[in-house]
């Protein structure tokens, strides 16, 4: 009996101390309408946990109808939170700018932790398209372009309602052009595509600023009168379905048996037409073509997609196994595909374009190099023709260089979950590196980047900062250095813009 008792005993001492540990720590908290102060219930909301020098997804649940919600059972560490719901801009818990990076929180193993995260409505761009007796125009199609980019993107799109107003929705922060479509009218007419502003041309375009929590009004358009034309031909070789790509988006029509196709009701411009054959084999054609006023005949002659294989060598004529290499195909033109994934030695089937390679080692390798045999091509890009055999060679070195250190705050405290970038200052580097790479310092404070070419580079270390502009990389607390092949630098970053 005694004996039974000890036990008893410390059973109950074991479950008592397990229910301590899976207590753990907690964070709860509400998510609002930043406008309103109104509650937002189902809004999806993710818990990360930084290690390794990044962050991973922890949790994930859905606030109660009170906006409420509570992650349990939490272990010592770092986390970051954050908030997204349709028609909002997600919210990162702890950003000072609309796209900073947030910022994280830092628990002890028994804390509780709370927090309120504000959720912005996205932007709004509002007006009507009109003719020419100022009467709204139904089912007209409206784009928002990005200001900032070149070639231009759709970043929205609406159709006009039966009194001609549209509402461009979902845009982030920035300044926009407002464009519509091409369309022929009952009686013939045609009205070109027509920039906010009253021009065809982007470069007399006016440029119109969406703001979160607010919308934009007063857009009205009357698009200009012209001749639209069409595009017509034929696909030799197979059925096939033909894709017409332009700045407004893509169209897709099947071909029958006679091969024809024809897109009508086209503003004269610069298009890329893209034709895959119904059968295997794949076959493929792809072609541009830049519209006049008298529109365009072209033919389409199916022929074998266009191969790539990926080669690998040494800097220093030492073998390497194929597998360390790992290499991601971008299609830039026509747009719209999903990125092809090869290891060294693989070789892949590609649809006609204009690629962008980026190429990633294993720790104990660098990417010293991307070569393509096509004269005047940049490094890392290459356009695939049909028919084209194409030999992709990455070259690695076996010594690569590294940086490490500690982000600090004002007092030179340890920062935890700052998120770090590392940019090469060198055009050919930032090109194979693909503008840089980022990491999170840990918990405590340190931050580490391996596998890295020898050059110079700049480091800048915030919670405020998401994507880097160039500005940025001109604030007081930027860091360069230089490294050597096979080096291992210690670079120690004041926090820019504080905690």
């Amino acid at each position: 009996m005694w004996v039974a008792g000890i036990l008893a005993g410390r059973s109950w001492f074991l479950v008592f101390a397990c229910a301590v540990v899976l207590a753990g720590a907690e964070i709860e908290g509400v998510v609002l309408e930043n406008l309103s102060g109104r509650p937002l219930a189902r809004t999806r909301i993710s818990l990360e946990i930084i290690q390794g020098g990044g962050a991973s997804q922890h949790a994930s649940l859905l606030s109660d109808s009170q906006g409420r919600f509570v992650f349990r059972s939490l272990a010592a560490g770092a986390y970051l939170l954050s908030a997204r719901r349709a028609g909002y801009l997600t919210a990162r818990y702890g950003q000072r700018r609309w796209d900073g990076a947030g910022a994280p929180i830092v628990l002890d193993g028994d804390a509780h932790y709370f927090a309120e995260i504000r959720l912005q409505r996205l932007g709004v761009i509002a007006g009507h398209v009109l003719d020419e007796n100022q009467v709204g125009l139904p089912g007209y199609a409206v784009y928002a372009l990005q200001g900032a980019e070149r070639p231009l993107r759709v970043a929205a799109t609406a159709i006009t309602d039966d009194r001609g107003a549209f509402r461009l929705v979902g845009l982030e922060p920035g300044a926009y052009y407002v464009r519509t479509g091409p369309k022929q009218l009952e009686d013939g007419r045609g009205l070109l595509p027509t920039f906010y502003g009253q021009t065809t041309a982007v470069a007399q375009a006016r440029l119109v600023a969406a703001e979160l929590d607010r919308e934009t009004g007063g857009i009205d358009i009357e698009p200009l009168p012209g001749r639209l034309v069409r595009l017509a031909g034929r696909v030799v070789g197979d059925l096939a379905s033909v894709t017409l790509f332009s700045e407004m988006g893509q169209r897709e029509l099947q071909v029958g048996l006679d091969g024809r196709f024809q897109f009508e009701e086209l503003a004269p411009g610069p298009y890329q037409l893209l034709a895959v054959s119904s059968h295997r084999p794949l076959r493929a054609a792809w072609q541009r073509v830049n519209l006049g006023e008298a529109g365009a005949e072209v033919t389409l002659e199916l022929a074998r997609l266009p191969e790539l294989r990926v080669r690998c060598e040494a800097k220093d004529g030492q073998p390497v196994e194929p597998s360390r290499i790992t290499v991601f195909l971008r299609r830039n033109e026509p747009p719209g595909s999903e990125p092809i994934r090869l290891e060294g030695g693989q070789s892949a089937a590609l649809i006609p374009g204009e690629y962008e390679a980026v190429a990633l080692a294993t720790p104990e390798y660098y990417i010293a190099g991307v070569r393509v045999p096509q004269r005047g091509s940049a490094p890392a890009r290459l356009q695939a023709l049909p028919g084209d055999s194409i030999e992709l060679t990455v070259v690695v070195g076996s010594r690569p260089a590294g940086i490490s250190g500690t982000i600090l705050d004002a007092e030179d405290h340890p920062v935890a979950g700052a998120t770090v970038f590392l940019r090469p200052a060198d055009p050919y580097l930032d090109v194979l590196l693909e503008g840089g790479r980022s990491v999170r310092s840990d918990q405590h404070g340190r931050y580490r980047f391996d596998g890295l070419p020898p050059g110079r580079y700049r480091l800048l270390a915030s919670f405020e900062i998401a994507r880097p502009r160039e500005r940025d990389w001109d604030l007081p607390g930027v860091g360069w250095l230089t490294l050597e092949e096979g080096s291992r630098a210690t670079l120690d970053l004041k926090l820019i813009g504080g905690l």
